[in-house]
């Protein structure tokens, strides 16, 4: 709310933006696949490998959330991680629900998921922090080029 509202002349779609929502995909997508491979080859079944999938990708929209709560500077301060109340109460829906669908006999029989061990699911965290991480770095590079002193 305190930076002046878009022109009306101006792009919906400026060339940064569709930078970011092509980098963000391709983190995505590489991630999930990714989890996918690795369950496979550490000989879990497709069903286990589709649930890890889920997890991952639930968790990386948790992590981009916050990421994404201060798109011209840094999210990794207190004040970003604590976001707002409704986003909090939202982030804490969404891992119930997860953990539901993971975890209780009738999800598990309604989407043919199944439990994820804790090192599927400390991976799966880890690639959310990863996400973030790399997220940061890029807002902090193109925060650096576009001042052409650091940011």
């Amino acid at each position: 709310m305190q930076r002046k509202p878009r022109s009306p002349d101006e792009q919906l779609l400026q060339p940064y933006l569709l930078w970011r929502v092509a980098l963000v995909s391709v983190l995505f997508a590489l991630g999930c696949f990714g989890m996918f491979e690795w369950s496979l080859r550490r000989g879990d079944s497709v069903e286990l490998a589709r649930t890890i999938v889920v997890n991952a990708l639930v968790i990386m929209e948790i992590f981009y959330l916050f990421s994404v709560r201060y798109t011209q500077g840094t999210s990794l301060s207190l004040r970003g991680v604590l976001g707002t109340p409704a986003v909090l109460l939202g982030v804490a829906g969404v891992t119930l629900v997860q953990l539901l669908f993971t975890y209780t006999a009738p999800m598990q029989a309604l989407f043919d998921s199944r439990p994820v061990d804790l090192e599927a699911g400390l991976l799966a965290i880890g690639l959310g922090v990863a996400l973030l991480l790399l997220l940061e770095v890029e807002k902090f590079l193109v925060r650096w080029m576009r001042l052409g002193v650091r940011a």
